[in-house]
């Protein structure tokens, strides 16, 4: 296991688990973001245990790569949609900023766990 396989996952999961627990637990700035977005209640709750489950697949890919490249490419996917949802909704660089890195680091994993 290389030394930036384990900083871009550690810090790939500490970026989605922050997004997650934000949604899952209904913080103000994330019901502002969920109703700037136009996402409705439930599909907001269902991201953050996307988000979840996403967080738990790359750390788990740290011992079984599988898993990991999986759960990473899949992150990388639920960031893309993000992106496209603060296109579409005028964002700022700055606002949408958070999905593309987020979308680097999970490409980024995802290309380490398979070498």
């Amino acid at each position: 296991m290389m030394t930036a396989e384990v900083i871009v996952t550690a810090l790939l999961a500490a970026l989605i688990a922050f997004s997650s627990l934000i949604k899952l637990v209904g913080a103000r700035q994330s019901l502002a973001i969920r109703d700037h977005l136009g996402v409705k209640p439930m599909q907001w709750r269902a991201i953050g245990l996307l988000e979840l489950a996403g967080v738990a697949g790359v750390l788990i890919g740290l011992v079984w790569w599988p898993i990991g490249v999986a759960a990473a490419v899949g992150l990388a996917l639920l960031l893309l949609g993000a992106i496209g949802f603060h296109i579409r909704a005028s964002d700022s660089a700055t606002d949408t900023a958070p999905a593309v890195i987020g979308l680097g680091l999970a490409v980024a994993t995802a290309i380490l766990q398979a070498g």
